[in-house]
């Protein structure tokens, strides 16, 4: 018998009953080389975290794939410790992007987990001499007042599901930080997901190594690529206007 929440129009669906109070949460989306779904991936690849459940939309994406003989649906959610990662393999379409985002932090804060940490990127042509920049959340840096990762440059702006998140966890005063490593905006890039994985192992005290996501560098690039171009499918429509120097 499945465990579901039910918030609005989407559904959390659970194999069991879960505890999730202290834990951290982790996600990433499909943003400039694709470094949050990379980092997620090859995080709960790598410790290999145990599927707990999956997230249902009015709009869910029609795909599903096999993964170790096991059907992989949209929205996922992984669990090892106290460690939750949502990983969206497609994301949700644009109209969504609201209703989705806004659940998933009204559930993390109602089920009392104790901060988030995010993925996303920001395009390598405006680096300078940091690997990456930061957004955070007054909650989250009055608990971390030593956090060295430098704050996002004014001017520069982030968009999509990964706004949302950092907008309702600082309306509710709860710790959240997103990590965006500097990446190439044309293809997936592992190397800057694995800096934001390096960041993940000094706050949450993990040890996942990054070696092997350097090494598959060109096998995850080709499989990413297969994913976005399926997801085209149901993004004809989308416009070009979030091509600029955005997360």
């Amino acid at each position: 018998m499945k465990i579901k929440k039910t918030y609005g129009d989407v559904e959390f669906i659970f194999n069991e009953p879960q505890n999730f109070e202290g834990c951290t949460l982790l996600n990433g989306w499909h943003g400039i080389g694709e470094c949050g779904f990379i980092s997620m991936s090859h995080i709960v690849d790598s410790l290999k975290f145990e599927k707990i459940g999956f997230i249902i939309t009015e709009n869910i994406p029609q795909f599903i794939t096999i993964k170790n003989e096991k059907i992989t649906f949209p929205f996922e959610i992984y669990k090892k410790d106290k460690i939750v990662v949502i990983i969206p393999i497609f994301e949700p379409i644009k109209s969504e992007h609201l209703l989705f985002t806004k659940n998933i932090v009204d559930w993390s804060i109602e089920e009392k987990f104790e901060k988030a940490v995010l993925v996303g990127g920001l395009d390598r042509r405006l680096k300078d001499e940091n690997k990456m920049k930061s957004i955070y959340t007054k909650a989250f840096i009055d608990q971390n007042p030593d956090f060295d990762i430098p704050i996002l440059d004014e001017g520069l702006y982030v968009t999509g599901p990964l706004a949302y998140m950092l907008m309702f966890y600082e309306l509710n005063d709860f710790p959240a930080v997103s990590l965006l490593p500097y990446a190439e905006r044309s293809r997936p890039d592992p190397i800057a997901a694995s800096v934001a994985i390096e960041k993940i192992n000094q706050i949450l005290g993990l040890n996942v190594n990054i070696q092997e996501l350097l090494e598959e560098a060109e096998r995850i690039e080709k499989d990413i690529e297969s994913l976005i171009q399926a997801s085209k499918t149901r993004h004809k429509d989308k416009d070009d206007a979030d091509k600029g120097m955005f997360v």
